[in-house]
């Protein structure tokens, strides 16, 4: 694009263009948050800190400047990860930065999905209970402004982000807020509400595989059927039949060692002249 000015109103402002003729009156994106980083990491891949022409983010995000470029665009300034920098390009906001460089940055998803107006509004009136169907979610969706042929595009995208937030972790159904020191996306995160206890979870483990308390070992993770079965050789190699009548031996007697014995007919021991099928 040699010689080409690219105007930042006109790279940016493709779904405001779409907005108006759709008569939304409340700003929400088309791309979830995801695609909005990709946004944010391609400026600090390419220009730091400092300003991003429009040319040059298009180059770095291996397209071209489009009506794509411009919606994905649009969404990271909607999700207030990118900001405008003179005429023809951007550069990362404070939100936007904590994006990309911190290595938690659950903070930064959560702020940046509620610094969406139409994604606020919805928080807002569904904190904590369940979130109405798809089609209920749409209509409230037109109520709040957008248009009625966008609600599909706009609730796809509310859902995709609220997961990649963390707002979905308490169950698909219904917006928790998360911790902010919680992991986002989707995964087992420690939240307000307290349904998830990821961090006790994992003292408790740590304080099992201490022998420091908590609930015992289950039978899969006991030490002693670990190192069992450490013993074990690779399948398809040669096991001669006094080796498998000895691991057999042995395993009898973690067994016995591990778990109690019932007083019924039936029990069962291991012959040295155990039959080589085994």
């Amino acid at each position: 694009m040699t010689g080409e000015t690219v105007q930042f109103e006109q790279a940016a402002a493709s779904s405001d263009e779409a907005t108006k003729r759709e008569q939304s009156t409340i700003g929400f994106p088309y791309h979830d948050l995801d695609a909005a980083s990709e946004v944010a990491q391609a400026v600090y891949n390419r220009s730091g800190l400092g300003t991003c022409e429009l040319d040059e983010l298009a180059a770095e995000m291996g397209q071209v400047i489009s009506g794509a470029f411009r919606v994905k665009l649009a969404a990271a300034r909607t999700f207030e990860l990118v900001e405008k920098d003179g005429r023809s390009a951007v550069k990362l906001s404070e939100l936007g930065r904590r994006i990309v460089t911190d290595d938690h940055a659950g903070a930064a998803k959560i702020e940046a999905f509620l610094s969406v107006p139409l994604y606020a509004k919805i928080f807002d009136a569904y904190k904590g209970q369940k979130l109405p169907p798809m089609k209920a979610l749409e209509r409230e969706m037109a109520t709040l402004g957008v248009a009625v042929k966008q609600t599909d595009k706009a609730r796809q995208a509310f859902e995709r982000a609220a997961k990649q937030a963390g707002f979905f972790d308490a169950g698909s159904d219904r917006l928790v807020r998360p911790r902010a020191d919680a992991p986002s996306g989707g995964g087992k995160a420690d939240i307000d509400n307290g349904d998830v206890r990821a961090d006790k979870l994992k003292d408790d483990d740590a304080a099992r595989r201490k022998g420091g308390g908590g609930e015992p070992p289950s039978g899969k993770d006991h030490p002693l059927i670990n190192g069992l079965l450490v013993t074990l050789p690779d399948p398809g190699t040669a096991w001669d039949k006094n080796g498998r009548a000895a691991w057999l031996k042995m395993a009898e007697s973690i067994f016995d060692m591990i778990y109690k014995v019932p007083s019924t007919k039936g029990n069962w021991q291991i012959d040295d002249d155990e039959d080589d099928d085994i």
